[in-house]
């Protein structure tokens, strides 16, 4: 923690005060240049869309089926839960591609029912507006699985004592869900919580992945980090780069200490 978040954290802070082309005086000047920089409240919006929508869905869809996952006990419970993984190891370009060829009109498997739709050319489904959609099906298909085992796994650290005992005074399976198993992996799903929020406001492969290999220029600021990226690589201006850094983690943070506190989640008891 020390040498790869708290050092780092330091020199990046100590880097937003150095003096660049944008920011000729030096100093903290950085935040207000970058907040004011003609692509910031796009990305931002761009970026809280999908953090607000994409969010969410995953974690109901995620606790929703390791519930239905734990409740499964037929024999062919392994196979379905290895399949979970498939999704989850085609990640990057592999996946940007996957995606493409799926939906590209003139390759796409589905082009039957695209066309159904009046989806005939590839200019309906790459454009601007539809990246939000886009993206955040690559980010959900890409990481639910994964997190569908991991609070697999938080469910089966529950006392099978205190099930049966739910069973015994008349639980449903539905009770024995929301009313004791959510509660008792309440911490596990702080964390994915916190995980999910940070790795979406930092988005950066998908969309950039997309600029870059199958339309130039479709997404080339559409998320925070991409400007981050661009200011620090392409214009030398690491001092404004290193401003939006932080404007990106600290929001994580205070999020992160919050929920932390408010669920208990150092107490080892229990």
């Amino acid at each position: 923690m020390v040498l790869c978040g708290l050092v780092p954290l330091v020199l990046v802070f100590n880097e937003t005060r150095g003096r660049s082309f944008a920011n000729g005086m030096g100093g903290f000047h950085s935040f207000y240049a970058v907040l004011h920089d003609f692509r910031f409240p796009a990305a931002l919006q761009n970026t809280l869309t999908l953090v607000a929508i994409f969010v969410p869905l995953m974690m109901a869809f995620t606790l929703l089926f390791a519930l239905l996952l734990d409740f499964n006990d037929k024999p062919w419970r392994q196979l379905l839960r290895a399949s979970y993984m498939i999704p989850a190891t085609i990640t990057g370009g592999v996946a940007l591609l996957l995606w493409y060829a799926m939906l590209e009109p003139a390759l796409s498997p589905f082009r039957w029912v695209m066309q159904r739709l009046g989806i005939v050319s590839a200019s309906q489904i790459w454009r601007q507006e539809n990246l939000s959609l886009m993206i955040g099906l690559m980010v959900f298909v890409g990481g639910v699985g994964s997190w569908i085992i991991i609070q697999y796994g938080s469910l089966k650290s529950i006392s099978h004592e205190i099930l049966e005992a739910a069973r015994i005074d008349g639980a449903t399976s539905t009770q024995i869900a929301l009313r004791i198993k959510l509660p008792l992996i309440k911490k596990y799903i702080a964390y994915m919580g916190i995980v999910l929020l940070g790795s979406t406001l930092q988005i950066f492969t998908e969309p950039d992945l997309l600029n870059s290999t199958i339309y130039q220029g479709i997404a080339s600021s559409w998320s925070l980090n991409q400007i981050s990226y661009t200011l620090a690589f392409s214009n030398g201006e690491f001092p404004l780069a290193s401003a939006l850094s932080i404007l990106m983690i600290v929001p994580t943070i205070i999020i992160a200490v919050i929920v932390i506190v408010k669920n208990d989640f150092l107490n080892e008891q229990g």
